[in-house]
């Protein structure tokens, strides 16, 4: 797709600051410029930051690269701008809540005012691994093993019910659908067939709920070919594979070439890694085998074309952590705002 230079968020900002003398100009010009001191700004020249707002929700409509990130809302009493989601990025199209129930009403609020003045999506992602393990764990069996479907269909049915609901109760724009699955070459018989009727099942309810409410839109992350049937994906605005555990650049190259099946639709492909995590004392989480930063690598790796294939989306998954940087709050995360998007600097 190409990417459409009407909207050129940098061109937008810089014509009006020719209007408007504004007087911290860094604020307006740096890494990621659709950023602002927004309560400074909105206060001083309320009229050029509507236009600004403005011209960004045009840029969300706009063909670019479609920029996820993961949000740790766990913190009900915020002490930091860090757990506040109306501090992340302009620019981000998505965001993700990683704790999608019991949300307080400055969350909602918050939501209702990225959604509104930012065009930005609120989802959250329903794990069908999660929900198989809670389920073996209740039965005290192996975390990995396949249950008998006729009993977990219907623990299932309670679980994805109870997650489905809350895209309504919250009013979530959607839902991201995580399934990894697994290769099904040397499933024994009996093996293959719990596992079949355990997805299919997991996929003709996520289906179903989606007819009942097309206005949600849905994602996918995980390994799309593991799925039997993945028809579900033609509806999906972004494939995700899931990159978490890679430990090289050369690892991401290649779960997407895994992923590229027939069937599949090839235009919507997106890559997921791992923010750091502040509590891991060994510098594991969300760092490649060489010690440089998933975030960054991820920002060197998506702009280039692998086998045909374009990276239409990018992910971060607990985001957050990426708001204490030396640098910059969010550095790293407009770093990759602006390789993927480089209209965007």
């Amino acid at each position: 797709m190409k990417r459409n230079k009407k909207h050129t968020i940098f061109g937008i900002l810089f014509s009006m600051l020719t209007i408007a003398v504004i007087t911290s100009c860094s604020d307006w010009t740096d890494v990621e410029s659709v950023d602002l001191d927004q309560a400074n700004i909105a206060n001083k020249n309320p009229e050029l930051y509507a236009k600004y707002l403005n011209n960004l929700r045009e840029y969300k409509k706009s063909d670019h690269t479609l920029v996820y990130v993961w949000f740790d809302n766990s913190e009900k009493t915020p002490f930091t701008r860090a757990q506040h989601i109306i501090d992340l990025p302009d620019s981000v199209d998505i965001v993700g809540m990683i704790h999608p129930d019991n949300l307080t009403d400055w969350e909602l609020k918050e939501m209702a005012k990225i959604r509104t003045d930012k065009a930005t999506k609120v989802i959250y992602s329903i794990d069908f691994e999660s929900i198989k393990a809670a389920y073996n764990t209740k039965l005290e069996l192996a975390t990995e093993e396949e249950p008998v479907s006729e009993s977990f269909v219907s623990f299932l049915i309670d679980s994805l019910g109870y997650s489905l609901s809350l895209a309504n109760k919250y009013d979530y724009d959607g839902i991201c659908i995580t399934y990894a699955g697994k290769s099904r070459l040397h499933m024994r018989p009996d093996e293959l067939k719990e596992y079949t009727a355990n997805e299919t099942a997991f996929i003709n309810m996520v289906t179903d709920w989606h007819k009942r409410n097309p206005q949600k839109m849905i994602s996918y992350e995980g390994k799309p070919q593991n799925l039997i049937d993945p028809s579900l994906l033609d509806d999906c605005l972004s494939i995700l594979i899931s990159g978490k555990e890679a430990t090289n650049a050369n690892a991401l190259t290649y779960n997407l070439q895994l992923a590229v099946k027939e069937n599949i639709p090839e235009d919507r492909y997106g890559m997921v890694v791992m923010a750091t995590d502040l509590n891991d004392p060994n510098k594991k989480i969300g760092y490649f085998a060489d010690g440089s930063l998933a975030i960054k690598g991820l920002a060197d790796w998506a702009p280039i074309a692998y086998g045909g294939i374009t990276v239409k989306a990018v992910g971060i998954y607990n985001v957050s952590t990426d708001y204490h940087t030396s640098a910059q709050d969010y550095f790293y995360t407009r770093e990759l705002i602006s390789s993927v998007n480089p209209s965007v600097k």
